[in-house]
């Protein structure tokens, strides 16, 4: 009886430990600064000029969709401070070093194309944008491939 007591007392930590850390992401919002459609908003903004050392702003992302379907073409851009060198668009799937088209100004298209049923579900989206000294600001979002 101790043995089983011991074990079911230890199924219980295990469990109790990793009902927080699951490989399903945490709910998380659409940030304000995001907007989904077919074309940019018509209040798309301008870049904010920004020294080399200050902190680097994600100030407005668009995405064709949130929602994305195999075989579907996928589109984003991006408007940040004039200071950000990289934009990254990742998940624990992939990772997409967005182009530079402008000081401040980030985009990428492509085709998502058939993907093994294991990954069909949502993720939890990270944009993170880096200045040259390597300083982040990161939006995160809900995403899901069907």
């Amino acid at each position: 009886m101790a043995i089983v007591s011991r074990f079911g007392a230890a199924a219980a930590c295990a469990l109790a430990l990793g009902a927080g850390s699951g490989c399903a992401p945490s709910a998380v919002a659409v940030p304000p600064n995001v907007s989904v459609g077919p074309s940019l908003p018509p209040a798309w903004p301008s870049p904010a000029v920004a020294s080399n050392d200050a902190p680097p702003q994600i100030q407005a992302m668009h995405f064709s969709s949130l929602d994305v379907r195999r075989g579907q073409s996928w589109s984003a851009a991006f408007v940040t401070s004039s200071n950000v060198a990289s934009v990254e668009v990742r998940n624990n799937l992939f990772s997409i070093n967005v182009p530079r088209t402008g000081f401040g100004r980030f985009a990428f298209a492509l085709d998502l194309l058939d993907t093994p049923p294991i990954f069909v579900r949502g993720y939890r989206l990270r944009v993170i944008a880096r200045n040259s000294a390597g300083r982040e600001a990161e939006e995160d979002m809900p995403m899901r491939i069907r």
